[in-house]
């Protein structure tokens, strides 16, 4: 039996958490419940989840009026909407929500019933589409095998070839690259820089990181979509996931960024500063990742959306998928079309940006 519930408050955590068997800090019930207390997500948000439960399997997704905090975009099939004087939402999206990240979206054994469920909660309502964005691997052909079109993107992944130390890594790198690595890590001397995980987070820092944030999202011009209270629910509830480090300049905090973390990847999430001192960006949120992954033997580095800038630093470009179906079946043949041209510009952009690695011709491929 399939049971539909609005609030992640309404599931025993337990019962979620044991279903979250990859530990993916993203689809744990303490995320979950950091998003809905600070009303980051529901009503006011344009995020309206819903989770499907069995005994074997849990699922979730949002009802969206709207495609902001999504990643994968699709303003321009929204666009086509209006131009044909049709409401492109509300749809259905399935992700981790405001995080550019790879997460599973059944946990526990996966139940062929969950989905058929969550297909007839899409085509019970006026839902437009249903998308599940970021999709791991071991999940593309179940949504190909219920007739979901795939589309590819790319992001940038580091990948940890059991390196012993930061040292290994540059003896893989072009002589020019790995000199350009060593000037970016001299850092000035009065920068101390310090790494937090586990019980050794507090509130203060999540109210400074939640400060990092917002300087970030003023000096982009984007929109602020998570609350303080999120910051402090995160570092009250999921200490075991994060990685927080801070820049301070004679004893003043001035930078941080903030990292989640499984046994098997990190996450790099947000960054913020409120004085510009050089090179701090690439520190904070590239190399203390990698450094952290070598001394954890994490084995992938997922670093955000974006940014070909991370390719000089070892971060190769990496297939990102995800899976959309179209009610309308005149956009569903439109949009199709859109995926297959799409797909074939993004493998011909992966192909180039390969050849900008900064690593030995016998390390690129």
């Amino acid at each position: 039996m399939i049971k539909q519930f609005d609030s992640i408050k309404d599931i025993d955590q337990k019962l979620w958490d044991s279903l979250n068997t990859s530990n993916n800090p993203f689809t744990s019930y303490s995320f979950f419940l950091a998003l809905e207390v600070s009303e980051s997500i529901g009503n006011k948000s344009g995020w309206l989840p819903k989770y499907f439960l069995s005994d074997k399997c849990a699922s979730y997704i949002f009802i969206k009026s709207h495609s902001y905090g999504e990643y994968i975009f699709d303003w321009s099939w929204a666009q086509a909407y209006e131009t044909h004087g049709i409401n492109y939402y509300p749809k259905l999206t399935s992700m981790a929500p405001f995080s550019p990240v790879s997460v599973p979206h059944f946990l526990g054994q996966f139940d062929q019933d969950i989905l058929d469920a969550t297909h007839s909660f899409y085509e019970k309502y006026n839902f437009t589409s249903i998308h599940y964005l970021f999709l791991e691997d071991n999940e593309l052909k179940r949504f190909k095998d219920n007739n979901y079109p795939i589309r590819e993107s790319f992001q940038y992944y580091f990948k940890n070839n059991n390196y012993s130390s930061f040292d290994d890594l540059l003896k893989e790198l072009k002589s020019k690259k790995k000199k350009q690595i060593l000037k970016e890590r001299s850092i000035s001397k009065d920068v101390k820089i310090s790494l937090f995980t586990n019980e050794e987070l507090n509130i203060d820092q999540a109210k400074r990181m939640f400060s990092f944030y917002q300087n970030t999202i003023a000096h982009k011009g984007s929109i602020q979509y998570l609350t303080e209270d999120f910051f402090i629910q995160l570092f009250k509830h999921l200490k075991s996931s994060i990685l927080y480090i801070e820049a301070s300049l004679n004893d003043t905090p001035v930078a941080g960024s903030l990292f989640l973390y499984s046994e098997n990847k990190l996450f790099g999430r947000y960054w913020g500063c409120n004085t510009q001192i050089k090179n701090l960006h690439f520190e904070l949120c590239y190399y203390r990742g990698i450094d952290f992954c070598i001394s954890n033997k994490i084995n992938n580095f997922e670093a955000g959306a974006q940014g070909e800038h991370k390719i000089k630093r070892g971060f190769r470009p990496t297939k990102v998928y995800s899976a959309h179906k179209i009610k309308d079946p005149n956009f569903h043949v439109a949009i199709q079309r859109y995926i297959d041209q799409e797909t074939q510009m993004n493998r011909n952009n992966i192909d180039f940006l390969k050849s900008l690695l900064p690593f030995k011709s016998d390390q690129e491929s």
